[in-house]
């Protein structure tokens, strides 16, 4: 069966895991988990074998770190990938950070689909600094919220300026709004499966719903005063530009 590829992106922390959970519930696609992220931001190799089974399954140090190997709690995952591969119509990646890359990866797979998922800048900079200050978790403490603002920025930028100098690219993207995507009015279910050519699932369904009562319970928060004025020196022109036309892909493909 011919398989549709696709990569699944956007800014650290803005719930790209969360999104890859969401698709892997469906029982026609198979998204790896940060499967090749070395390949793609170490070595800037996008070769379309990776999306092959054999391939897929053969975890290589040079490809990440979180082979099931060394991170066990990712190995069911990839057992139920196993099993739906051959009846899949959709296999692909999740690796956040990877806008600065995204126009050569889309050029080396001419092909491939991108889901893209946009999070409010605070949301994101909190995100970051709340692994920051946990003494035992890997995540670098120098990745703060002020590390998370100059990211942003930089990407949300760099979005719109290839979407500017490559206006036909952004065909082949769907552009996710974090903040709309689990609210009941929001369109997302038939615009996630109309933009991948996929049928309707329960487990799908059920999985959307369960993050939307996830999100719908998460306490509002303030930016820390020490991040204030980092904070409101970000210029968030481009990332209002891009949750507009979010909304306008969403409601398109939603309609297709």
């Amino acid at each position: 069966m011919t398989k549709t590829h696709l990569i699944v992106s956007g800014v650290a922390r803005s719930g790209t895991t969360a999104l890859a959970e969401l698709l892997n519930s469906h029982g026609q696609v198979v998204i790896g988990i940060e499967r090749y992220k070395f390949r793609y931001l170490r070595e800037n190799v996008y070769d379309p074998v990776f999306f092959e089974r054999d391939r897929f399954f053969d975890f290589q140090e040079d490809d990440t770190n979180l082979r099931p190997e060394a991170r066990p709690a990712w190995a069911p995952v990839y057992d139920r990938i196993a099993e739906k591969w051959d009846t899949a119509r959709v296999v692909g990646d999740k690796v956040p950070d990877l806008t600065p890359v995204l126009e050569d990866f889309l050029d080396a797979q001419p092909a491939t689909r991108c889901l893209y998922i946009l999070r409010n800048l605070k949301d994101v900079g909190l995100s970051w600094q709340t692994r920051a200050d946990k003494p035992r978790d890997k995540w670098p403490q120098g990745k703060h919220f002020g590390a998370a603002c100059e990211s942003w920025e930089e990407q949300m930028a760099g979005l719109q300026a290839l979407f500017d100098t490559r206006p036909e690219i952004k065909e082949r993207f769907l552009l996710i709004d974090y903040d709309q995507i689990y609210r009941p009015e929001t369109p997302t279910e038939a615009a996630i499966l109309n933009f991948l050519g996929l049928d309707p699932d329960p487990a799908f369904s059920a999985t959307l719903e369960k993050h939307r009562a996830f999100a719908a319970g998460r306490p509002e928060r303030k930016v820390p005063p020490e991040w204030a004025e980092a904070y409101k020196a970000v210029d968030q022109a481009a990332a209002r530009g891009l949750r507009k036309e979010a909304r306008l892909q969403t409601a398109r493909w939603a309609a297709a």
